[in-house]
């Protein structure tokens, strides 16, 4: 899953100063590549309209399938980590920090795109 860099930045520090696990992202030039357990990224469409944030939004958030260990995901000594892969568990569907993580996300998206600060 992908989104843009500064409202991912936004997201991960929201949901750092709450407590909340993110998984393993990695910057890739002006996008943020959230990595999520095997499965988890076909839901992310239905589980954002779910939480409010319906594709009438059109928010920059894009979902593809790929996971740690994928070959398009490189090592954790050759990416450019926002939050370290290597001892990070990628977010599952079981986990209600893949819940958080997107309504953070999607919020951030939607703060940036109307020109408000980032949530505290």
């Amino acid at each position: 899953m992908t989104a843009p860099l500064a409202p991912a930045r936004a997201a991960l520090g929201r949901l750092e100063r709450l407590g909340h696990r993110t998984g393993p992202v990695l910057r890739r030039a002006d996008r943020a590549a959230f990595l999520l357990a095997p499965g988890a990224a076909e839901p992310v469409p239905d589980l954002l309209r779910w939480l409010g944030w319906g594709p009438e939004l059109r928010l920059p958030i894009e979902t593809a399938a790929a996971h740690p260990g994928d070959p398009r995901v490189p090592g954790p000594r050759t990416a450019d980590w926002l939050r370290a892969g290597a001892g990070r568990p990628a977010l599952d569907l079981r986990s209600p920090d893949l819940l958080r993580l997107l309504d953070a996300l999607a919020d951030a998206c939607a703060r940036e795109r109307l020109g408000l600060p980032p949530a505290r």
